[in-house]
């Protein structure tokens, strides 16, 4: 009987030891991760940036992307933003998703940086008060020119050049995203790209399979390459992606035409399924410190959303002069939207591509 009480004694001391060394170990009660999950764009955070967040603050960033602001939309749909923390949406889709209450209501008290945002980017018709989104980065639709093939001949800035048979005897490239196509193709018809019925959206149809003849490619991200290897001398592109060539290329120049063109706004909005708040508000006013939007200028060509003087940017001549964009040249801008049903579209661009 001492024998068994003794054995005890010692079970128990030895239990105790096992507790007091492994029980701060035991994930009995887990505590939440320090982390973030971002959906955003392949092409607009950058590594490095984020690496220092990470370290500066222990908050994890969790990287997923999407390729298309469609491909959002339907994610969101299905998942109704559980797992995101943050997203990245493109102008007209942040209308979309706040329609389907799937936005969190932005706490400007918490946004140091709000002073700080150029004031055209603001208060813009898809989020009246920037109630949801906050500008990231910006960037304006227009022709990728090929100086050298232009030396001799003329050339006129106007969606002519990738419209107009009586003047085109050259190949072009052009976006491969359907909604945008349609959009410039309206806008170029008609002028304000809006209210497409039947009988216009008939007129573009007929416009886009017409241009067909002339289409070297159709491609996003890859349209100023087709300039620089000398398949077309324009390319429909945005100012970013001819910044990431024009040190290789500089006979290759970027065009806003004269009638107006598009601008997309790159947009941070808060899910209303997350519950991170705390280390969301840290991130953003992180990402926007003045060196990170600099450092995301200078890896990725897209404007930041701050008025950072130009003697801080390296700038391109033409990238100078968008920079110094008034509010009356803005208002010749418009956003890319879809203006049919997206049924019709999908069969269009099916159409399109066999032709």
């Amino acid at each position: 009987m001492k024998f068994v009480k003794r054995l005890s004694i010692i079970f128990l001391w030895i239990l105790l030891i096992f507790t007091v060394l492994y029980f701060p170990t035991w994930k009995i009660f887990p505590t939440q991760e320090k982390s973030i999950n971002i959906f955003a764009w392949g092409d607009i955070l950058s590594f490095d940036v984020l690496a220092d967040f990470e370290k500066e603050t222990g908050i994890k960033v969790n990287l997923s992307f999407y390729a298309t602001n469609e491909e959002l939309q339907v994610k969101m749909q299905a998942t109704k933003g559980v797992g995101y923390d943050l997203i990245m949406p493109s102008n007209y889709t942040i209308k979309l998703l706040v329609k389907e209450d799937l936005l969190k209501p932005l706490d400007h008290a918490k946004i140091d940086f709000w002073n700080e945002l150029n004031p055209i980017l603001l208060n813009l018709s898809f989020d009246p008060g920037n109630r949801y989104s906050v500008p990231f980065s910006w960037e304006i639709y227009g022709l990728g020119v090929d100086r050298n093939f232009f030396k001799n001949r003329p050339f006129t800035p106007s969606w002519k050049a990738i419209y107009d048979s009586e003047i085109i005897n050259y190949r072009i490239a052009v976006q491969n995203d359907p909604i945008e196509a349609i959009a410039l193709a309206a806008f170029y018809l008609f002028g304000k790209p809006e209210d497409i019925t039947p009988e216009k959206f008939t007129q573009i149809k007929d416009l886009l399979l017409k241009q067909r003849n002339w289409v070297e490619a159709y491609s996003d991200f890859r349209a100023p390459y087709f300039i620089a290897t000398g398949n077309c001398p324009i390319a429909v592109t945005s100012n970013s992606y001819i910044r990431k060539i024009h040190n290789l290329y500089p006979n290759i120049d970027f065009v806003v035409p004269q009638e107006g063109s598009f601008i997309t706004i790159e947009n941070f909005c808060i899910p209303r399924a997350s519950t991170k708040e705390e280390y969301i508000y840290e991130f953003l006013n992180y990402i926007y410190r003045k060196q990170s939007m600099k450092m995301h200028f200078e890896e990725y060509g897209y404007f930041p959303a701050f008025l950072l003087p130009y003697e801080e940017l390296t700038v391109l001549p033409y990238e100078k002069k968008l920079l110094e964009i008034t509010p009356e040249e803005f208002n010749k801008l418009h956003f890319f939207k879809n203006l049919v049903p997206q049924q019709q579209v999908r069969n269009f661009w099916v159409e399109l591509k066999s032709f």
